[in-house]
């Protein structure tokens, strides 16, 4: 935390100042609690958030606990996840955290899961997706997302053995995938 307030014209770097706290932390040895965490994660933001995270769990300063709290929502809230950890960070991340459903550890499904992706071709393999083809397809066609161009369509049937999280905040039924070794098939956008 800074020594003073802002003068007037004077921006908090909120980011920053989260970056602190966990560095202290970590100096002293001390524990923060998943609430204490949280307002640190509101303070660094959605594209800080990933880092942050991996910087507190790998000095301990969260528990696996709490780890298990924040690491799916991170992931959804972060643009683009795997641009702010590279995928061993983040399946180190969802390993210690173990399957989580909304912040909470529970039992992985039992049965392979069908799931839908909507990307552009290049990015098809990436780990956000949802067991609602008509979230992909928004995704594919640019509706209610700004996309700069028209993807397509994906569909995979995950062992539970990929699963990593589960989110529904953000009405998105995702799944946070390993998608190492899965059959990605293309579909076409139109039909059910």
């Amino acid at each position: 935390m800074p020594d003073r307030a802002p003068g007037p014209g004077e921006l908090h770097d909120l980011a920053a100042e989260a970056v602190a706290a966990v560095s202290e932390a970590a100096r002293r040895g001390t524990q923060l609690g998943a609430a204490e965490f949280t307002a640190l994660l509101v303070r660094a933001g959605r594209l800080e958030g990933p880092v942050l995270l991996s910087t507190a769990w790998s000095t301990g300063t969260i528990t696996d606990a709490t780890l298990a709290v924040h690491v799916g929502r991170v992931w959804s809230m972060a643009e683009y996840p795997d641009a702010a950890l590279d995928r061993p960070a983040w399946n180190e991340l969802f390993t210690a955290a173990g399957f989580t459903a909304d912040g909470r550890t529970v039992p992985r499904p039992a049965q392979p899961v069908t799931l839908w992706r909507g990307s552009v071709p290049e990015r098809r393999a990436d780990w956000s997706w949802t067991i609602r083809r008509s979230v992909a397809k928004g995704y594919a066609t640019g509706t209610g997302a700004r996309r700069p161009r028209t993807g397509r369509l994906y569909r995979t049937v995950a062992p539970p053995t990929a699963l990593l999280a589960y989110n529904s905040n953000r009405g998105e039924d995702e799944y946070v995938l390993d998608t190492t070794g899965l059959t990605i098939t293309e579909m076409p956008l139109t039909g059910a």
